[in-house]
Order: C-alpha cells, then structure tokens, then sequence
C-alpha cells in the first residue's frame, strides 16, 4: 500500500512536471507564430517596396541566372517580368544594336562595390526606342562571397529628349534654326579635317544682306526678322544635303559647302543664291527686296582653322559690298594683305591723331570773272613720321571705315574756323572771305553735328555766314529726306552750305529745289576734260544754268588748264580753284595772299 502511495506521489510530480513543460511548449509555440508574423509582414513591405519601386530591378546570380526581377520592369520594358526571369540574357535582346557593345562591356567591368552608370537605348514592347540610365554594383554575402550583379534601370527618355533640345538650341540660331556661330566654327573644322584625308574641294561662302538696315528701320525689327527667316529657307533650298547654312549674326550667313565635286561647283552654289536672293520677298503683304555680297574661300587653301578661313571670306565680302554690292568676290593672298595694310593705317590713325600730326593747308578760291579771291577751302594733311606727308586719298577712307573721321573732321572744323578768324581779326581785307570745310558722311549723320557747329563758331567768334559746309552728293541722296531735316538745320544757325563733287550722285531734281543749299561745287572728273570732251562742257553749262535758276552759285573744283578757265568763263561760272591758279597753301602762305589782296586793293584805290 505504501508503495502504490509513493507511485501515486511520483505520478503526481511527474504530471506537475508534464504540465510544465507543457507550458513551455505553449509559449514557444506562441513566440514561434510571432516570428513567423513578423517575417511575412516584412517580406510583404519588401515585396510592396520591390514591385512599386521606380527603377526595374534585376539579379543576376553568379552564373548568369536571374534571381530576381521587380514587376516595374514591365511597366519600363513593356514586356512582363517573366520574360527575363526565363531568359536572363532577353534585356540583350532588345537593347539598340549600336548600344549593344556599350553596356556588354559596362556589365563586363563591374569590379568592386562602386556603383558604375552606363546610358543605352531599348526597343520598348510598343515599337518606340526609350533610353535606359543603368546602375551596378556587386552583391555580397555575410562572408564575403560573391552572390551576383544588381542591376536597377530607371527611364530617362524624357531627360534625353530635353538634353537634345538644350544641346540643339545651344548650336542653332533660335530666329532661324540654323547652324550658329558655335556650331559653324565645328563643322568649318571637320571640313578642313576631312579634306586633308580624302584631298576634296570644298568652299566657305561669307554672305551679307545688302541694305537690311534700311528695311529693319523703315519696316521695323518684325519684318527683319521675317525677312531673316525667309533667306535662312532660300538658302536652305540653295545648297545640298551634306552643306551647312549658318546664320553667323545679324543679317550675316555662312555657307560651308563640302565634298565639291569641283571650285567650280561651288562657285555655282554661290551664284544661285546670289540670283535667287534678288527675288522679291513678300513680307505681311509688302514686297520687299534685297540683294547680297557674297566673300568666298576657295580650296585648296592652306588654312589651317576655321577663323583664318571666315577672317579671309568676311575679307572678301567686303571687297564686293566696296565694289558695289550685289556680286561675290574669291578671296586671294592680295586681299589679305590689303586688309592688314588698312588696318595698319587705322592704327597709325588712331596715333597720328594722339601725337597731332595732322595740319591743314588752304586752297584759294578765285571769282572767275576777275580772279579775285573769294575765300579758302580747308584740306587737311597727315604728315606721317616715316611717310612723309600723306594726302587726303590715302587716309580719309580708312579714317570713314574705322570711325575716326568723326574725330578728325572735328579737330579740322575747329582748327580752320579759328585760322579764319584770326586772319578776320589781322587782315581787313579778310571779311569778305568764305571758308569752305567738307564734312563726311559720318560726320554728317551724327545728332549733335548742328550744336557741335553753332559750339564751334561760337568759340572762334567767326560769322556763321563765312563758314561754308561742303556734303558730297552721294552722302545727301543716300537719305534724301533725313539730309533734308539736317541741311534745314544747318541752315537754320546761318552758314551756307554747298553740295560737293556735284554730278556724280544723280540728284533727284524735286529734292534738289527743296535743299536750301548755296553752292554746287562742280566735280573734278567733268572740268578735266573740257578741252577734249565736249560731252564734259554740256554737262558743265547744263549744271550752271540749273544753279543759277534755283538761285546758287557754282564752283568748278581741279582747274588746271588756262583753256579750262577760258570755257568755265565763258559758261558763266562764277568760282574756281585749283592748280591753274593756286596749289593748296600753309596758313602763313594764305595769310600772306590775303595781304597782297590788301595791297592791290589799296593801289587800285
């Protein structure tokens, strides 16, 4: 009995001891279910962070299996996610042919832990090509074991697209869409690289439009920029396929013609767009028309950048825009040392004008009836410190071109104008004396040229009515009205005014009746050869009588010849200057005529 007592107690403890364990059990069971929640939980936010990420996520696995592809692969690719879990190497299939080798060998030189870009393009499930920005870095387990590559795509389509655009808009002219500067200069210099390795011909043609600034004024910058656009397509249609129209600036084009069978190819290029800028453009209902000056470069050449080779054809441009505008001029070595010449003398220029080796001298100008002297005309002189003493010929252009002429013709107004005065104040017989001082056209265009005048005169206490101003005829008809505000102003403070070199500009008789001018000064080229040409003395009579009817007088400029004055005489003409009775004087030379006037004034008395 005892002993089934104690086995009844031992049953006792170990049912105790069961339960207990029990118990455990229960609890680990528990904990187990809690780990096993916990890991589904996390595995759904990996899968959820997986399938909605942006980028298309690939694993490749050390033997080129696929572990793992993210669902947006589809959404990038448009093909499903299965495709390239059954074909790891299907993402090579559909990837561009020339982009192929590109990122074979991107995904070939993975080394280490950095990630490595590569950008290609794919042939997208709706036909259309997308571009792929790739990143990859190795994968590696706990111990360091290599366990694949991961890859992650992302769709930059939209990025490339606008890199194209800014690229795009950065080489082209935003007005016309052509070539700019920039990217003219490029392909100026591949065409000179590919010249040299296949020996073709080929051909830079610098193109201006002849007058836009007239047309962007009087139409205003709309229709220039209009008008811009249409000789861009003109030119476009003009040239072959493989060519390059540029706009280079303004109202300025460059023609870059490769691969020319010939010179001669090119030079016809040229020549259609020279005729075919000729036609009228129509712009908002008003005809327009224009034409151009064309400079072209020529190979072989031995330039060796394209600067050198747009400096030579902007040469040559404006050989042809100087030569009358509206043709093409090739550029030779000639050209190019012209060039340099006038630029010297616009540095020489530009010194002479700081060291004051300018002066002046005084040509007198003769009543024709007695050969009394009726005043002096100012001619300035450069006495260079090498040259010697250069006449006006050499330098006025250069000084025109460059825009000192507006300095120098300044320092001449004032100087003469002072000169003139103290010969009033020390010569009596000085008073009735003129003084005549050209001004050029840049002079004449400026809008303080009037108070620069009125300042002048002022300062040198000299009458208004004995300066007279001299505009050659052409500068007056370039802008007939806008001369016409400027001579009524002129005109207005008291000094008289002269049309010079008179004959050569085709005067438009209604705009000459209306210029309140006093004097046409008859030009040179018609008085040399009145004794030969009796073409020249018709002319001459018909001037003189047209002067004398609108109430001026006339001035026969370059007499040289006793016969030449005998016929000015005899046609009436009432002044001259020139050789035949005075060369061009120094202010003490003048100064001494003017009291040999006195003198004989005196004993005629």
């Amino acid at each position: 009995m005892k002993d089934e007592k104690k086995t009844k107690k031992q049953l006792l403890v170990e049912l105790a001891e069961l339960r207990e364990r029990n118990a455990g059990l229960e609890a680990s069971e528990a904990e187990r279910e809690l780990l096993e929640k916990a890991l589904e939980e996390s595995e759904e936010r990996y899968r959820m962070v997986a399938d909605f990420t942006y980028d298309c996520e690939l694993w490749l696995g050390p033997d080129k299996e696929m572990l793992h592809v993210s669902p947006s692969c589809g959404r990038i690719t448009g093909y499903p996610r299965e495709k390239f879990m059954e074909n790891p190497d299907f993402i090579a299939e559909i990837i561009h042919k020339d982009d192929l080798p590109l990122w074979e060998r991107h995904m070939s030189g993975i080394s280490g832990e950095e990630d490595e870009f590569v950008d290609f393009r794919i042939l997208h499930a709706d036909g259309r090509l997308r571009w792929l920005s790739q990143v990859s870095r190795n994968v590696f387990g706990h111990e360091g074991a290599r366990l694949g590559v991961r890859c992650s795509m992302r769709d930059i389509t939209s990025r490339k697209a606008m890199e194209r655009q800014l690229r795009h808009q950065a080489l082209h002219d935003p007005l016309t869409g052509l070539a700019n500067r920039t990217l003219c200069l490029d392909r100026i210099q591949r065409t000179l690289e590919r010249s040299k390795r296949r020996n073709h011909y080929y051909a830079v043609a610098f193109i201006d439009l002849d007058r836009f600034k007239v047309i962007n004024d009087s139409l205003g910058h709309a229709c220039g920029d209009k008008l811009l656009m249409e000789v861009g397509e003109r030119l476009e249609k003009c040239v072959r396929g493989l060519d390059t129209v540029s706009r280079f600036g303004g109202d300025e084009f460059i023609l870059i013609l490769d691969e020319l069978e010939s010179a001669k190819e090119g030079v016809g290029i040229v020549k259609r767009v020279l005729d075919d800028l000729r036609r009228p453009f129509f712009i908002e209902g008003q005809e327009v028309r224009t034409s151009s000056s064309i400079g072209m470069v020529l190979s072989p050449t031995t330039h060796d950048n394209p600067e050198d080779m747009l400096r030579n054809a902007n040469i040559a441009m404006y050989r042809a825009k100087g030569s009358g505008r509206d043709r093409i001029k090739v550029f030779n070595s000639g050209m190019l040392e012209q060039a340099l010449q006038v630029m010297t003398m616009e540095n020489d220029l530009r010194r002479a004008i700081e060291e004051n080796e300018f002066f002046i001298q005084y040509q007198p100008i003769h009543r024709v009836k007695d050969l009394r002297l009726a005043g002096f005309e100012a001619l300035v002189r450069w006495r260079h410190p090498r040259k010697g003493v250069i006449r006006p010929v050499e330098f006025i252009p250069a000084a025109e071109e460059s825009g000192l002429i507006i300095d120098l013709g300044l320092w001449v107004l004032e100087e003469s104008c002072e000169t003139m005065a103290a010969w009033r104040e020390s010569h009596p017989g000085a008073e009735p004396l003129s003084l005549a001082v050209n001004l050029s056209a840049r002079q004449f265009t400026q809008p303080d040229l009037v108070e620069q005048v009125a300042r002048i005169l002022e300062t040198a206490k000299l009458p208004p009515d004995r300066l007279k101003l001299e505009i050659t005829e052409s500068v007056i008809m370039e802008d007939a009205e806008a001369a016409l505000s400027m001579l009524r102003r002129l005109k207005k403070i008291g000094v008289r005014l002269c049309i010079d070199d008179f004959g050569t500009g085709y005067s438009s008789l209604s705009y000459l009746q209306r210029f309140p001018v006093d004097t046409l000064k008859v030009d040179r080229s018609f008085i040399s050869h009145m004794g030969t040409d009796q073409a020249d003395i018709e002319i001459v009579r018909t001037v003189v009588v047209l002067a004398q009817s609108l109430g001026m007088d006339v001035v026969a400029e370059g007499v040289e010849k006793e016969e030449q004055l005998s016929v000015l005489k005899a046609l009436n003409c009432e002044y001259v200057q020139g050789f035949y009775c005075f060369e061009p004087l120094d202010p003490e030379e003048s100064g001494e005529l003017i009291r040999d006037l006195e003198a004989l004034l005196r004993s005629c008395a």
